[in-house]
């Protein structure tokens, strides 16, 4: 009898969750509580409607910087005035005293990974001609589809376009596919996931576990990685541009440096073979210093405005003392 009880409550309990984060998807009410994400329209880049128009004197007296990355650098959950690159061309132009203009191009993205990446900067690269070229790097760049075709058009569809095979499924392949994209088990797990992670548990074979163990050298993701950013290293070099590689932590886990040190050494001995390479392990910005200062929540990796402005700074240091570069 109680049994019964039990196996009915759970069930109600699983069908009204599902339905209340259906209804919440949908209509956002609980929104309040969760990080505000902000759109990556690259219209709101002045440098980019600049570009367009040809209205930028590519062999001028001005300096170039082009930005590409993920939402880490582009700034998921703040608004783009505060991000690392407007940040930082407010640092450049407060301290010209050489250039007659200088433009930041944020090509940067929620969610590019490192084909995105490679294939923004071979669109962008002929176009925009950069001196500098910074590239915003967080461990997720190794995950996603690296083998998409080119999807890029022009100027105004550098737009993945995703591809799905329709499958038949059996029956047991239709109940399980139900459970697996139940919502309310997605939102729960997802939350107790942050939860143990905020606290430097990561559970084996969790989204953010199987990031970390991409970066191994006998992986196929590391691997690809590996073609495509070699791509971008090799390019710099015949047209001698600066390259900064700009890796950007967990914020929210710099308390936890062992949960990384496989995935950081990988990365970095990868660009310590390219010498035409500055590679900058963000993470060292903050050191004895608390998470809590920079982040959007506990739960949330991404860094805050205050992030964004003390690693524009420290790169805006960098930038300085570049032979090529004057100021």
């Amino acid at each position: 009898m109680w049994g019964k009880k039990i196996v009915f409550l759970i069930f109600l309990f699983l069908l009204l969750g599902e339905m209340m984060v259906r209804f919440d998807e949908q209509f956002k009410l609980l929104e309040s509580t969760q990080v505000v994400k902000i759109s990556t329209d690259l219209a709101i880049t002045p440098e980019f409607t600049l570009l367009k128009k040809t209205a930028i004197n590519l062999t001028g007296n001005n300096l170039r910087v082009m930005v590409l990355g993920d939402s880490f650098i582009h700034g998921g959950g703040i608004e783009f005035k505060d991000n690392f690159s407007q940040q930082l061309k407010k640092l450049l132009l407060q301290s010209n005293r050489h250039y007659d203009d200088i433009y930041v191009l944020d090509l940067s993205k929620a969610s590019a990974n490192n084909f995105d990446n490679n294939q923004i900067y071979f669109e962008f690269i002929d176009k925009f001609k950069p001196d500098i070229v910074i590239l915003g790097y967080s461990y997720s760049a190794s995950r996603g589809d690296l083998y998409k075709h080119n999807s890029i058009v022009g100027m105004d569809s550098f737009v993945n376009i995703n591809y799905s095979l329709v499958k038949k499924q059996s029956v047991p392949q239709k109940i399980y596919s139900v459970i697996y994209h139940s919502s309310v088990l997605h939102y729960i797990l997802y939350n107790f996931h942050n939860y143990l992670k905020s606290y430097g548990i990561v559970f084996p074979n969790s989204e953010f576990n199987l990031i970390l163990n991409d970066y191994t050298e006998n992986k196929e993701n590391w691997k690809r990685s590996k073609y495509l950013l070699s791509q971008i290293n090799n390019d710099v070099i015949k047209r001698n541009i600066q390259l900064i590689v700009l890796k950007f932590p967990e914020m929210n886990l710099i308390g936890y440096p062992k949960l990384f040190i496989g995935a950081d050494n990988v990365i970095k001995t990868f660009y310590g073979q390219s010498p035409a390479v500055t590679y900058i392990n963000s993470v060292d910005f903050f050191n004895s210093e608390s998470s809590k200062d920079y982040i959007l929540s506990k739960y949330d990796g991404h860094p805050n405005e205050r992030a964004h402005k003390k690693i524009a700074q420290q790169i805006f240091n960098i930038i300085k003392r570049t032979p090529t570069i004057h100021f």
